[in-house]
């Protein structure tokens, strides 16, 4: 289970980085609509550095976000990991990546990358266990220039035996802050404490 959750968590990573399986665009997804196209290339004001990932998340917020206490498994430049455990057999895992981009239009692309990368993923999983696959998605308003809050089932339904993993991406101009969270961690009101979170990391990015 944590090898599963470790590769699904980091598959965002992959997708920004330009490695691994290409992503199905959004629109491929049938349960909505896709989200806004890309924007024509635009010069960016200047910025101060960007931010490391840890820094952008507290380990009461990762708490918070995953209703569970929380450990720091990974901290590095642009990305950092923590896990949770509720029990024996319910563990999660909150991933935090940000990037920066040479241009907006170039972020808009790692973007519309990362937002299909989660379903092509768990499509590709769910299809070696026999298993479909349930996503969903949503935009959210007053958050960055383009964001999109989706979620897919992996391994079966999301109950006590299927792993969950709800994602949040915001682009805010060149720069792109990504949230994962997969794992058997409390559903309920998951996308709000992640949108929490997101408002509360956006404006340092």
């Amino acid at each position: 289970m944590r090898l599963i959750l470790t590769i699904l968590a980091g598959s965002t990573w992959l997708a920004a980085c330009g490695g691994g399986t290409p992503a199905a665009a959004p629109s491929a997804w049938p349960s909505f609509d896709a989200p806004p196209a890309a924007p024509a290339p635009a010069p960016s004001a200047e910025a101060g550095p960007l931010p490391r990932a840890c820094a952008l998340v507290s380990a009461a917020q990762a708490e918070a976000v995953l209703a569970t206490e929380a450990a720091l498994m990974a901290d590095e430049p642009e990305s950092c990991m923590w896990s949770g455990s509720a029990g024996v057999g319910n563990l999660s895992m909150l991933h935090v990546t940000v990037l920066e981009q040479d241009d907006e239009a170039m972020a808009a692309q790692v973007f519309d990358g990362i937002v299909g990368m989660q379903g092509s993923l768990a499509g590709m999983v769910n299809e070696q266990v026999g298993e479909k696959t349930r996503k969903s998605g949503q935009e959210l308003d007053d958050l960055g220039d383009q964001v999109w809050l989706s979620s897919a089932s992996i391994g079966g339904s999301f109950g006590p035996h299927g792993v969950a993993a709800r994602q949040l991406v915001v682009r805010k101009g060149r720069r792109l802050l990504n949230l994962n969270v997969t794992g058997t961690t409390r559903l309920d009101g998951l996308g709000e404490r992640m949108e929490a979170l997101a408002r509360s990391a956006v404006p340092q990015l």
